[in-house]
Parts: C-alpha cells; structure tokens; sequence
C-alpha cells in the first residue's frame, strides 16, 4: 500500500490535517475533506479536485 506524503503548511511550518471545509461560488456552496494547516487554517487543493470537482460544480451554476 502507498504511503501518503505529507503536507506541511508553508506559512507556519506543521503538518495539515483532513478537514472538511465549505467552498463557495455564485451563492451556492459545498462541502469538500480537503488538507488544512490546524494553526493559520490555510487549505490545500489538490488538482484533481480544483479541475474535477469544482470545475464541474462551476459549469453547472454559470449555465443557469
């Protein structure tokens, strides 16, 4: 099994942990488990999910 690598907040120099956050657009909003930093609360998107997930939910509120 592979071992996920971590990811430590730039800023504040400790490790981020999964959390869910709330993202919103156009007045709409869903919740996502993204890595965030405990401390500053800065998040990490991952590119699948800045060109998979939100990239669809964008496209889906823009055309109504």
């Amino acid at each position: 099994m592979e071992e996920k690598s971590k990811l430590i907040c730039d800023r504040c120099k400790v490790d981020m942990t999964e959390s869910e956050v709330e993202f919103s657009y156009l007045n709409r909003s869903f919740r996502h488990k993204v890595p965030r930093c405990p401390k500053c609360g800065q998040v990490y998107i991952p590119e699948k999910l800045a060109s998979g997930r939100m990239n669809e939910v964008e496209k889906m509120l823009e055309e109504k």
